[in-house]
């Protein structure tokens, strides 16, 4: 008895929704419009960048205390201000951790796949692709930030590394 009721009153509220939805036609089209709206914002905003190498400067090598790799980073980081004026990207990818995109982790790239893309699986590499997605770049060795920014093609002028400051130690050794 208890499940023919909710039958019968499941059924009602069917009918009553068929009965207003036969009223106005276009409630329910605006109501699903909204909800698909929404549903597709949200995933957009879940879905991952997309990856695309242009414009990128990598700067591979098997791990963050490298000799070479450190040293690219500190003749790099008088450049920053030049790079992000002409919107290039500059990846890290060093041994089997998670690439970085201007500082930022990049969770769902994949540095062994990358490497391999890049065809820079062993060693040190510095390597600059363009907006046509050329490679225009490959350097097995640390280069000058001047070097990568002329062999690249970018018209900016590098950067001075400023005033440089004088060594307390050897300010010690001469007074001595």
């Amino acid at each position: 008895m208890g499940l023919t009721v909710v039958i019968i009153a499941f059924c009602l509220a069917l009918g009553a929704l068929a009965a207003v939805a036969a009223g106005r036609p276009g409630l329910f089209k605006s109501v699903a419009a909204d909800l698909r709206a929404a549903l597709g914002a949200d995933i957009r905003a879940a879905r991952p960048k997309r990856f695309s190498p242009k414009k990128t400067l990598f700067l591979i090598g098997p791990s963050a205390a490298h000799p070479a790799c450190r040293l690219q980073r500190r003749l790099l980081k008088p450049a920053i201000a030049a790079f992000i004026r002409e919107d290039v990207t500059v990846m890290e990818v060093y041994g089997d951790e998670r690439p970085e995109q201007n500082g930022e982790p990049v969770d769902w790239l994949d540095a062994a796949l990358l490497r391999h893309a890049m065809n820079a699986e062993e060693g040190f590499f510095l390597i600059y692709v363009d907006e046509n997605g050329k490679t225009v770049l490959r350097s097995q060795a640390p280069m000058v930030t001047a070097d990568i920014l002329a062999r690249a093609g970018l018209d900016v002028d590098a950067p001075q590394s400023g005033k440089r400051r004088k060594s307390a130690v050897l300010k010690k050794l001469r007074a001595a």
